[in-house]
């Protein structure tokens, strides 16, 4: 089958030690300490089987291009790869797909040829303290499809039942591709989805929400907020084709000012002056973000972060505690998938618009290099016609 792969050189910097686990399986914790000269191919690899009883086999309709999917290539001014996961090359990334199931193991149940199914991609372990302490997102020791296995950048790919998420209930409400499309976003959402509802909790009806960043997290929050009977729905992004998708899926006013007091003055104004009761921060910029947030927040409101990477924000204590800010902080997406597909199949949220560029597998490398420009909110790789 085909997939986009990407390989880079084994060499482990001086400075870093090799767990013999390591050592012997030719991948590192951190992929910034061992791998150099990333580089993608659009390559031959050998087609998935079915490992256990419990798997299916989905013929890949739809995956997206994450900016971590991107970071696998970029590097560092030594060649080293910037991306700070765990991760083995040769890869197939993709930790965001959805496909038509066209094979199942003896004991599957839930799913069967010929559905439509999202797949979750990180498989937690189950054994370490995390697992143990029912939080599997913050998974110690498990598996993530896409970095540390082969995901869904391919024609082809094998899922666990139990991670096969159905989306047959989006059947009559979405055309046959866009339930694919909405299934491979399913994931930002869910990331969104739990961060809004799980970790934080305090997105309640009638709340007055702003949403820094318009990416993927920062929109799917938007739909989300909106969902969720929020009153005033405020999101800020400098680039304007994004913001105007914020709009389609459900931000009342859209700022497109850069960071900065005068941007703060203008949303506290949106509020009457009162302040936003949630602050989300979908940008990964939280060194930029966090200052500005601080000046928007209610009294007793609540940040909620959602992006990640960028430098170190500071945090100061007594602006939190003067204000009775809380702070919520919440990766993963597990438990978050079929909440997502719920709302959509009913209308309460539409997650469609997000995605804004596609390309066949074909021309994967053009995708890539696509999503790098960061024009589109949400590129994706689909299937080739038949």
């Amino acid at each position: 089958m085909r997939a986009l792969v990407v390989n880079g050189e084994w060499s482990p910097r001086d400075s870093y030690q090799l767990t013999p686990e390591e050592a012997a399986g030719h991948w590192a914790r951190d992929a910034r300490q061992v791998w150099r000269h990333p580089r993608w191919s659009l390559s031959e690899v050998p087609d998935p089987v079915l490992q256990s009883d419990e798997d299916v086999v989905i013929r890949v309709r739809a995956a997206g291009i994450a900016v971590s999917t991107l970071r696998m290539a970029m590097t560092d001014e030594l060649g080293y790869v910037v991306l700070p996961y765990r991760m083995g090359m040769p890869l197939v990334p993709g930790h965001e797909f959805a496909g038509e199931v066209v094979a199942v193991g003896r004991s599957v149940r839930s799913v069967k040829v010929g559905d439509a199914v999202a797949a979750e991609t990180l498989r937690a372990c189950g054994r370490c303290s995390a697992c143990r302490r029912g939080r599997p997102n913050a998974c110690l020791d498990g598996e993530f499809v896409g970095f540390n296995s082969n995901g869904g950048l391919a024609d082809y790919a094998v899922v666990p039942e139990m991670h096969a998420r159905s989306l047959e209930p989006l059947r009559g409400r979405l055309d046959e591709q866009s339930i694919y499309e909405v299934g491979a976003l399913c994931e930002p959402a869910a990331v969104a989805y739990l961060a809004l509802f799980k970790a934080d909790r305090h997105l309640a009806p009638g709340a007055d929400v702003a949403i820094f960043g318009c990416g993927p997290l920062g929109l799917a929050a938007v739909a989300l907020a909106r969902g969720a009977g929020a009153n005033l729905v405020v999101a800020t992004e400098p680039a304007a084709d994004r913001g105007a998708i914020a709009g389609r899926v459900g931000a009342d006013r859209v700022l497109t000012g850069e960071l900065g007091r005068e941007l703060a003055a203008e949303l506290r104004d949106a509020t009457g002056g009162r302040g936003f009761d949630v602050v989300v921060d979908a940008t990964g910029a939280a060194a930029e973000v966090l200052p500005e947030a601080e000046r928007i927040v209610a009294v007793g409101g609540h940040v909620v972060h959602l992006g990640v990477g960028g430098p170190a924000a500071p945090i100061h204590p007594i602006v939190t505690m003067v204000s009775g800010t809380t702070h919520s902080f919440s990766m993963g997406h597990l438990g978050g998938f079929d909440p997502v597909i719920a709302l959509q199949a009913a209308g309460r949220i539409d997650l469609t618009p997000i995605v804004t560029a596609r390309y066949p597998i074909t021309s994967g490398l053009e995708a890539l290099a696509h999503a790098a420009t960061r024009h589109s909110a949400k590129t994706l790789v689909t299937a080739d016609a038949d």
